[in-house]
């Protein structure tokens, strides 16, 4: 297991993936440091008229609801929508998730 987590690190670092994020705007500065601690190369694009391109661009896509918007649930579909369908892999924050309405329906 150690092995092939170093692997993947090491592929991570020689790759430099992109890895677009549309998070929670408390830790946007931690989670860039953390992607770039990783060896990825971190992108932070929330608007709607560019999260498909972006998305579609990157290796992997993180979603955090930790600060929901209207237009962020919509820029977070767009980009999920654009990365499944060039299996792209998403990861999901559910910070809060069930705590509101907004957070159960989106």
């Amino acid at each position: 297991m150690r092995d092939r987590i170093v692997e993947v690190f090491q592929r991570v670092r020689s790759e430099v993936p992109l890895v677009h994020h549309i998070t929670n705007l408390v830790v946007t500065q931690v989670t860039a440091n953390a992607t770039l601690a990783a060896g990825a190369s971190p992108v932070m694009a929330y608007a709607p008229e560019e999260v498909e391109e972006m998305a579609g661009a990157a290796r992997a896509l993180v979603l955090n609801i930790g600060t929901l918007t209207p237009d962020l649930v919509d820029a977070m579909v767009l980009a999920g929508r654009a990365a499944n369908a060039r299996s792209i892999p998403v990861i999901l924050d559910p910070v809060g998730a069930g705590a509101t309405r907004l957070r159960t329906e989106s």
